[in-house]
């Protein structure tokens, strides 16, 4: 009955996981369509390119050559960029090795996952910000050859590498893992300390 229980209690939590998933790599998908069609077509190519000539504006928002549409001015703007590598760029135009190490990452997660014995809400949280991330770009990769990225922020004079939701995802669930696994060794250790 015990093991019944404690099946049904890692069903629930295995949900909440693909809904956080699920949610993640829908909004990640909508914003790279929107970005796609809205930066892409060559009506819009045109108009912009006309408008960063002319220092135009976008509604209230200006256009800034090689940094996109002004939002913060001097420090976030909305750009198209096709990134066939990974994170700041690397294996550049390696799509294919890309999307084979992101299988493999998700069939480590799925393992690591399978494994997990205690799943608390943080965990189940960053489970599915990792999937969704890892998903997002996965699909990206597979069907146009390319990760679609568009936040592009200037922090401090520094150009930060152009991102996407996918990306935020995957850090915010690497640093919510590591937070995870840190409070969990601070527990192991005090409770080893409390034996002693």
């Amino acid at each position: 009955m015990n093991k019944s229980k404690n099946t049904s209690n890692i069903k629930s939590k295995m949900k909440y996981i693909y809904i956080i998933s699920i949610l993640g790599l829908i909004l990640d998908q909508i914003v790279k369509f929107v970005v796609r069609l809205n930066f892409n077509s060559t009506s819009c190519t045109k108009c912009l390119s006309e408008m960063v000539l002319t220092g135009g504006k976008i509604g209230i928002f200006r256009v800034i050559p090689e940094k996109g549409i002004e939002i913060i001015p001097n420090f976030f703007y909305i750009i198209n960029v096709k990134n066939t590598g990974g994170a700041w760029g690397i294996f550049s135009n390696n799509a294919f090795f890309l999307a084979l190490i992101s299988i493999f990452v998700i069939g480590m997660l799925y393992l690591f996952l399978k494994s997990e014995k205690n799943m608390n809400k943080l965990s189940i949280t960053y489970y599915g910000f990792l999937f969704g991330g890892i998903i997002g770009n996965l699909i990206d990769r597979i069907f146009n050859g390319y990760v679609t990225d568009y936040l592009n922020f200037y922090i401090f004079g520094y150009d930060y590498p152009v991102f996407n939701i996918a990306d935020i995802l995957i850090v915010v669930g690497i640093l919510l893992m590591a937070i995870d696994v840190v409070r969990g060794e601070i527990h192991a250790h005090y409770k080893r300390k409390g034996r002693n």
